[in-house]
C-alpha cells in the first residue's frame, strides 16, 4: 500500500479554526474596503450603482480569495500562521475546484447566517422564525464539527474536505 505524500498532520481543532476564520474575515474586510473605493468614486460621478452589482462584487472577491487560496496553496492567509491546510478528506489530496466551490458556498451560508443572527441580537428582534433559522445554521455547523471524527464543519462535510494542522 502506497504512503500518502501529505506531510504528517492532525485534524484542526475548533478554537484554532475560529482564530483562522477571524483572521480571514479581517483580511477579506480590508480587501472589500479597497475594492469599494473605486465603486464609491464611480457613484459620486455616475449615480447610485444597483445593490445586486455590489453584492456580486463582494461575492466575487470572497470567492476569489477563498477558492484561490484553497486550490493553489491549500490554505488561506488566515490559516497559514497556525499551519492549517484544507485537503480532500478521503485521500489527503489537494482540494479540487469543485470541492472548493462547494466548500465556499457552505461557508458563505454559515457566515451569512451568523451575521444575520448577530444583527437580530443587536436590534433585539429575536422573536420570530427567521432569527431561529439563521441561528441554527452556525450552531449546527459547530455541532457537526464536534461530532465528526475528522472535526469537519458543515461546509467540510458537503464538500468532502477536512482541515488539518501540520506538525
Amino acid at each position: 500500500m502506497a504512503e500518502t505524500a501529505r506531510p504528517k498532520a492532525v485534524t484542526a481543532g475548533i478554537g484554532i479554526r475560529m482564530l483562522a476564520s477571524g483572521y480571514d474575515a479581517l483580511i477579506l474586510t480590508g480587501l472589500l474596503f479597497l475594492a469599494f473605493i473605486p465603486v464609491t468614486l464611480a457613484e459620486q460621478s455616475l449615480g447610485t450603482i444597483d445593490q445586486w452589482i455590489k453584492g456580486l462584487l463582494i461575492t466575487t472577491i470572497a470567492y476569489a480569495y477563498f477558492v484561490g487560496f484553497w486550490t493553489r496553496g491549500s490554505a488561506t492567509t488566515g490559516m497559514r500562521p497556525w499551519k492549517l491546510q484544507v485537503a480532500m478528506n478521503e485521500s489527503g489530496d489537494p482540494i479540487t475546484m469543485l470541492a472548493a466551490t462547494t466548500r465556499f458556498a457552505g461557508l458563505m451560508l454559515t457566515w451569512v447566517a451568523l451575521g444575520m443572527t448577530l444583527v437580530y441580537m443587536v436590534v433585539r428582534d429575536t422573536n420570530h422564525l427567521l432569527f431561529f433559522i439563521s441561528a441554527l445554521v452556525p450552531a449546527f455547523s459547530l455541532l457537526v464539527m464536534m461530532m465528526t471524527p475528522e472535526r469537519q464543519s458543515l461546509h467540510d462535510l458537503i464538500s468532502g474536505t477536512a482541515v488539518y494542522r501540520l506538525e
